[in-house]
Protein backbone atom coordinates (compact mmCIF):
# COMPACT_ATOMS: atom_id res chain seq x y z
CA UNK A 1 0.00 0.00 0.00
CA UNK A 2 1.73 3.11 -1.27
CA UNK A 3 -0.63 5.39 0.18
CA UNK A 4 -3.62 5.67 2.35
CA UNK A 5 -6.31 7.27 0.12
CA UNK A 6 -9.16 9.72 1.15
CA UNK A 7 -11.93 6.91 -0.43
CA UNK A 8 -10.35 3.99 1.29
CA UNK A 9 -10.00 5.42 4.48
CA UNK A 10 -13.97 6.32 4.28
CA UNK A 11 -15.15 3.36 3.82
CA UNK A 12 -12.64 2.33 6.83
CA UNK A 13 -14.59 4.84 8.84
CA UNK A 14 -18.03 3.44 7.50
CA UNK A 15 -17.21 -0.13 8.77
CA UNK A 16 -15.96 1.37 11.83
CA UNK A 17 -19.24 3.14 12.69
CA UNK A 18 -21.55 -0.18 11.37
CA UNK A 19 -19.54 -2.25 13.58
CA UNK A 20 -18.94 0.06 16.77
CA UNK A 21 -15.52 0.54 16.39
CA UNK A 22 -13.65 3.12 18.75
CA UNK A 23 -10.39 2.66 16.61
CA UNK A 24 -8.45 1.69 13.70
CA UNK A 25 -4.69 1.64 13.18
CA UNK A 26 -3.38 1.56 9.42
CA UNK A 27 0.71 1.05 8.38
CA UNK A 28 2.72 1.03 5.75
CA UNK A 29 6.69 1.00 5.41
CA UNK A 30 6.91 4.62 5.98
CA UNK A 31 3.76 5.90 8.41
CA UNK A 32 0.87 4.84 10.47
CA UNK A 33 -2.71 6.61 10.65
CA UNK A 34 -4.93 6.05 13.67
CA UNK A 35 -8.33 6.70 13.22
CA UNK A 36 -10.14 6.98 16.18
CA UNK A 37 -14.53 7.68 16.59
CA UNK A 38 -15.57 10.09 19.99
CA UNK A 39 -18.53 8.55 19.39
CA UNK A 40 -19.74 9.12 15.21
CA UNK A 41 -16.97 12.09 14.89
CA UNK A 42 -13.67 10.50 13.67
CA UNK A 43 -10.14 12.18 14.68
CA UNK A 44 -7.50 11.17 12.40
CA UNK A 45 -3.64 11.03 13.19
CA UNK A 46 -1.05 10.47 10.71
CA UNK A 47 2.23 9.89 11.92
CA UNK A 48 5.53 8.85 10.71
CA UNK A 49 6.39 5.71 11.27
CA UNK A 50 9.31 5.02 14.05
CA UNK A 51 11.89 2.44 15.32
CA UNK A 52 10.51 -0.82 16.14
CA UNK A 53 9.96 -0.57 20.19
CA UNK A 54 12.71 -2.08 22.41
CA UNK A 55 12.53 -5.30 23.24
CA UNK A 56 13.05 -5.44 26.97
CA UNK A 57 15.47 -8.50 28.01
CA UNK A 58 15.65 -10.32 31.32
CA UNK A 59 18.89 -10.43 32.36
CA UNK A 60 20.90 -13.51 32.86
CA UNK A 61 22.12 -12.29 36.02
CA UNK A 62 19.01 -11.60 37.64
CA UNK A 63 18.68 -13.65 40.38
CA UNK A 64 16.62 -17.55 39.24
CA UNK A 65 14.18 -16.70 42.15
CA UNK A 66 12.97 -13.24 40.62
CA UNK A 67 12.95 -14.88 36.90
CA UNK A 68 10.64 -17.78 38.47
CA UNK A 69 8.46 -14.75 40.14
CA UNK A 70 7.87 -13.05 36.44
CA UNK A 71 6.46 -16.79 35.04
CA UNK A 72 4.18 -16.73 38.19
CA UNK A 73 2.41 -13.55 37.79
CA UNK A 74 -0.83 -13.83 35.45
CA UNK A 75 -2.22 -10.61 33.68
CA UNK A 76 -6.14 -10.55 34.33
CA UNK A 77 -7.20 -8.70 31.02
CA UNK A 78 -9.77 -6.16 30.56
CA UNK A 79 -12.28 -8.09 27.41
CA UNK A 80 -14.19 -4.74 26.99
CA UNK A 81 -13.88 -0.53 27.03
CA UNK A 82 -15.62 1.23 30.37
CA UNK A 83 -14.21 2.87 33.65
CA UNK A 84 -12.64 0.31 35.86
CA UNK A 85 -14.11 0.22 39.43
CA UNK A 86 -12.30 -1.80 42.06
CA UNK A 87 -15.52 -1.18 44.81
CA UNK A 88 -19.24 -2.93 44.03
CA UNK A 89 -20.50 0.43 45.22
CA UNK A 90 -18.36 3.51 46.06
CA UNK A 91 -18.26 3.56 49.76
CA UNK A 92 -17.59 -0.20 50.00
CA UNK A 93 -14.33 -2.46 50.72
CA UNK A 94 -12.96 -2.93 47.27
CA UNK A 95 -12.79 -6.15 45.86
CA UNK A 96 -9.69 -6.90 46.42
CA UNK A 97 -6.30 -4.95 47.24
CA UNK A 98 -2.28 -5.86 46.83
CA UNK A 99 -1.63 -8.73 48.47
CA UNK A 100 -4.78 -10.60 48.98
CA UNK A 101 -5.37 -13.90 48.21
CA UNK A 102 -8.27 -14.99 44.97
CA UNK A 103 -9.80 -18.15 44.41
CA UNK A 104 -10.50 -18.68 40.59
CA UNK A 105 -13.77 -17.62 39.50
CA UNK A 106 -13.72 -14.64 42.29
CA UNK A 107 -15.11 -11.02 41.47
CA UNK A 108 -11.94 -9.05 41.69
CA UNK A 109 -13.34 -5.19 39.74
CA UNK A 110 -16.12 -4.13 38.02
CA UNK A 111 -16.23 -2.37 34.62
CA UNK A 112 -19.20 0.12 33.73
CA UNK A 113 -20.07 0.52 30.27
CA UNK A 114 -22.49 2.58 28.66
CA UNK A 115 -24.60 2.41 32.55
CA UNK A 116 -24.18 -2.04 32.58
CA UNK A 117 -21.79 -2.75 35.22
CA UNK A 118 -19.47 -5.93 34.28
CA UNK A 119 -18.11 -8.17 37.10
CA UNK A 120 -14.10 -9.28 36.08
CA UNK A 121 -12.86 -12.60 37.57
CA UNK A 122 -10.72 -14.26 38.41
CA UNK A 123 -8.72 -16.40 36.06
CA UNK A 124 -6.55 -18.11 38.56
CA UNK A 125 -6.24 -18.40 42.82
CA UNK A 126 -3.03 -17.02 44.00
CA UNK A 127 -2.09 -13.62 45.22
CA UNK A 128 -2.89 -10.14 43.79
CA UNK A 129 0.51 -8.83 42.86
CA UNK A 130 -0.21 -5.73 41.18
CA UNK A 131 -3.34 -3.36 40.42
CA UNK A 132 -2.69 -1.48 37.31
CA UNK A 133 -5.46 0.79 36.91
CA UNK A 134 -6.12 3.58 39.05
CA UNK A 135 -10.09 3.50 40.49
CA UNK A 136 -12.68 5.34 38.48
CA UNK A 137 -10.10 5.44 35.65
CA UNK A 138 -11.01 4.21 31.95
CA UNK A 139 -9.67 1.16 30.76
CA UNK A 140 -9.32 -0.42 27.21
CA UNK A 141 -10.28 -3.87 25.47
CA UNK A 142 -6.92 -5.89 25.75
CA UNK A 143 -5.61 -3.68 28.59
CA UNK A 144 -3.64 -5.26 31.78
CA UNK A 145 -6.00 -4.82 35.23
CA UNK A 146 -4.00 -6.80 37.65
CA UNK A 147 -1.51 -9.28 38.17
CA UNK A 148 -1.98 -12.09 39.73
CA UNK A 149 0.82 -14.31 41.61
CA UNK A 150 -0.38 -17.92 40.83
CA UNK A 151 0.09 -20.38 43.83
Amino acid sequence: MKEFEADYIEKLIDIMKKNELTEVTLEDDNKSIVIKTNGFTPVIKETPKTEEAEVQEVSADEPEEKQEEKKNLVPIISNMIGLYYSRPKPNAEPFVKVGDEVKEGQDICIIETIKLVNKITSDVAGKVAEICIEDGKPVEYGQVIMYIEKN
